[in-house]
């Protein structure tokens, strides 16, 4: 049995705990994200490829790009129908 200060010092240790987890994640998707942009630039400005498109995600038109090749994204089927 441990008592309430005990319970609400290991609570907030869990969540502290949880908050780096989620710092931690997100700074390495982040810079993922800024090594795609730069790979992307260095291979537009060496012109290796006919697409040098790397990476590039476009809502408006729900399309990706992803290595020269383009993909189109249809969203109706990612939500959840009734």
């Amino acid at each position: 049995m441990e008592t309430r200060v005990e319970k609400r010092k290991r609570e907030r240790r869990e969540n502290r705990i949880k908050f780096y987890k989620l710092i931690i994640l997100l700074s390495t998707l982040l810079v993922l994200y800024i090594g795609l942009k730069v790979v992307n630039a260095n291979i537009i400005y060496l012109d290796y490829l006919k697409n040098p498109k790397i990476f590039n995600l476009n809502i408006r038109e729900s399309k990706i790009d992803l290595f020269g090749e383009t993909y189109f994204i249809d969203f109706k089927i990612l939500k959840k129908s009734p």
